[in-house]
């Protein structure tokens, strides 16, 4: 099965097919799509850029596509530069020559911390309901993919960026993910189960890709 997709935040081309296909097969596939892909890398191309965060007091920053105020404390000497989060603010404790790089990290693996538990909640419940083995997952910064399932390992790589969407996109990444152990590819019959344990698929996969990563 040949897939072209338009990947942000450039609009790079990415096209699949499988090892036996011919070149001249991937071509006349690729030019069939040639406009749709025009108009795909405009849209792409066109949507507004993620703002960089400056990690200055008061700043919003997500978690779960809620926004938060970050707030930033000075520790002493001898403490260790750490994240709290009491529900309503976010807050880097830091030592007073602390840089940008530290504050970023410190809220990166805040971030990893908190997706890493919501993702094992969650595939801890469709491991029951789908009666398989337990996956192991790893999560990375990704520019492009929200998640991948590897077929060869049979393991699962979910992109740091979940931790910033709706905590409902989150669990239609995992299951979509988890789905694909038994169906490799997007079709009727991965769809299919898809609807069984989440009939709102559809309506949560158009709110993910609404999301910037």
């Amino acid at each position: 099965m040949m897939r072209v997709r338009v990947l942000p935040p450039d609009g790079t081309i990415c096209a699949t097919a499988p090892r036996w296909t011919s070149r001249k097969t991937v071509i006349d596939f690729l030019s069939d799509r040639y406009e749709w892909m025009q108009k795909a890398v405009q849209k792409v191309q066109s949507r507004p850029k993620p703002k960089e965060l400056n990690y200055t007091e008061g700043e919003q920053v997500l978690l779960f596509g809620k926004p938060y105020p970050l707030h930033l404390q000075t520790i002493l000497p001898k403490e260790k530069t750490h994240v709290s989060f009491d529900g309503q603010t976010i807050t880097l404790h830091l030592k007073p020559d602390s840089t940008r790089r530290v504050c970023e990290a410190l809220l990166q693996a805040f971030y990893k911390e908190r997706l890493s538990m919501v993702v094992s909640i969650y595939m801890n419940d469709y491991q029951t309901k789908l009666a398989c083995a337990p996956i192991p997952f790893r999560i990375l910064r990704r520019k492009s993919v929200w998640g991948t399932y590897n077929v060869r390992n049979r393991s699962i790589v979910f992109n740091l960026a979940l931790s910033k969407v709706p905590i409902e996109c989150v669990q239609y990444v995992v299951l979509h993910e988890m789905t694909h152990q038994f169906v490799h590819a997007h079709n009727s019959e991965f769809y299919q189960r898809m609807s069984v344990f989440m009939p709102d698929w559809k309506e949560r996969r158009k709110a993910l890709k609404s999301v910037l990563m």
